[in-house]
């Protein structure tokens, strides 16, 4: 974002330079370009955030994964067992139960908030199978 945000200001400036001191048009489709780039970078960074952002959500009922405009849920008596491996979550069904669930860590294996997600998904499984809670 701070590429794009640079560029589009270095776009505007050339563009308004130009205008007032009588530059080159070549300056002012450099610029034009420059601002145009900087435009598209932004949103096409806004438009991949939004779409890589993942949203976890354990319910009482079930463990739903919302991607983009993907989702999936499974009921937590349908999930054979969860694995982890390296930065990702894997949720894996019993025969019939439907698909597996994936959920990736983008951030450092250490992160607070996937640990805090994997203990939640281990404490509601725990439930689920009537193990007593920690």
């Amino acid at each position: 974002m701070a590429i794009s945000a640079v560029t589009a200001i270095v776009g505007a400036g050339l563009i308004v330079l130009a205008t007032a001191n009588a530059w080159s048009l070549a300056v002012v489709i450099v610029g034009i370009a420059l601002l145009i780039f900087g435009v598209s970078l932004a949103v096409t960074a806004l438009l991949l955030v939004q779409r890589m952002r993942t949203v976890v959500v354990v319910g009482s009922d079930d463990l739903a994964v919302l991607r983009g405009r993907q989702s999936g849920s499974v009921s937590w008596s349908k999930i054979d067992k969860v694995s982890l491996r390296g930065p990702r979550l894997t949720v894996i069904t019993k025969t019939g139960g439907g698909a597996n669930l994936v959920v990736v860590n983008p951030r450092t294996p250490a992160d607070p908030t996937f640990a805090a997600l994997i203990a939640a998904v281990r404490r509601r499984l725990d439930v689920d199978r009537g193990y007593p809670p920690e």
